[in-house]
């Protein structure tokens, strides 16, 4: 190893990185609190450059790296259908990075970025959430440190990285609480079930068969196969690029099997509907982001007095709330439900089209198409043992 210079308190040396357009020689300083650390870091840095890493992006800011990386998540060149939802909850999350400490971190080289400095963001995150003001629950954590991970990752993909990416020796807070997801109560399923209303077709989708939004918004008759009682998922409406794209993941193609009960309801909505879509706006046409807000907030208005009529006229118990809810808690009540029907693990993720089956839960056995069907045939036994019992 080459003989090192002290500079204010520091061990430092110069390694040859090659030459300019003009053929004179380029340097990239290095420097350490030891000669010690000073020999593994020119090592590292040597190993890097036969490797072919770029150790000049490597040291560009943090602030430079999330500024790249959100650049190509929202051109679709990191994952494909990214949508403006899922890029802006993205983007929230890396900015509480950028701000942390007044931009501690976001000035600093990526590749002097330790677990050990993002240790006390992360303990912060949990003490107060930047958004809600409150403690911040673990899956919340998880997303935060997500983000930041696949930064670092991104970097590492563009051969400026060559180090452990430092989140993966962040630990999360031992009492950071765990929040399941929402569903609604049975009681709000009964309201939704039997109150009319033009929100209902789509509600009742959502409810029994755990399509996305962007999936039922897509739905064409055509994808409906009433003999087989199986919904064919295949696409996806972006609300940012305002077109049918494939579904976001490749888990999110699916065949879903779906009740006799929801079978007999999508039956006799096709021989009234005039449209190629199953659920299509007011006055025709393919749903927009507004047209579903403003369906779901006159449906809350129609439930909350079904509610009230209810209560009017039948003896109802304290457990007997109507919750509000909106399309996606309709999904995470349709994995519910799927749950209460006794279906297995594996194929309620194969039904509701996870990539990740921790999203779901723990992974079980590998679900089959027999086992889908068991499914639809469980989930209608269910329904019909339920609305006899609530009548």
């Amino acid at each position: 190893m080459s003989k090192y210079y002290i500079e204010n308190n520091r061990y430092c040396t110069k390694v040859y990185i090659g030459a300019d357009s003009n053929g004179k020689p380029k340097y990239k300083k290095l420097k350490a609190k030891t000669e010690k650390e000073l020999d593994n870091r020119v090592r590292e840095f040597r190993k890097a450059l036969f490797q072919g890493y770029d150790t000049i992006k490597g040291s560009a800011t943090l602030e430079s790296w999330i500024e790249s990386f959100l650049e190509n998540l929202y051109q679709d060149v990191l994952c494909e259908n990214c949508t403006n939802t899922e890029y802006n909850m993205t983007k929230a999350r890396l900015n509480y990075f950028l701000e942390y400490k007044g931009g501690l971190l976001a000035k600093t080289s990526l590749n002097k970025i330790l677990s050990t400095d993002i240790q006390p963001a992360i303990n912060q995150l949990y003490s107060k959430n930047p958004v809600t003001g409150k403690k911040t629950a673990k899956r919340t954590i998880q997303r935060y440190l997500r983000a930041l991970k696949n930064v670092f990752e991104f970097a590492r993909k563009m051969r400026a990285y060559n180090y452990v990416n430092p989140c993966d020796d962040v630990t999360i807070p031992k009492k950071a609480i765990e929040k399941k997801r929402k569903s609604i109560n049975k009681y709000t399923i009964k309201l939704i079930l039997t109150t009319k209303h033009r929100a209902q077709l789509a509600a009742i989708i959502f409810l029994l068969a755990g399509l996305r939004r962007g999936e039922l918004t897509a739905l064409t008759w055509d994808d409906i196969d009433i003999e087989n009682k199986t919904i064919n998922v295949d696409k996806s409406f972006d609300f940012k690029e305002y077109e049918v794209k494939d579904p976001k993941t490749d888990a999110g193609t699916r065949t879903v099997t779906i009740s006799e009960y929801l079978c007999q309801i999508l039956k006799a909505a096709k021989e009234e509907s005039k449209s190629e879509y199953v659920i299509e706006k007011a006055r025709g046409g393919r749903m927009t982001e507004s047209a579903w807000k403003r369906l779901f907030e006159y449906y809350m208005i129609a439930l909350k007095e079904a509610d009230e009529k209810n209560k009017e006229e039948n003896e109802c118990s304290s457990d007997d709330v109507f919750e509000e809810f909106t399309p996606h808690i309709l999904r995470h009540t349709y994995c519910s439900m799927l749950q209460w029907a006794g279906v297995d693990i594996k194929t309620a993720q194969e039904l509701m089209g996870h990539n990740d089956y921790e999203v779901t839960a723990n992974v079980y056995t590998h679900g089959d198409n027999d086992s889908k069907v068991a499914a639809a045939s469980l989930q209608n036994e269910y329904l019909n043992n339920f609305l006899k019992a609530e009548k």
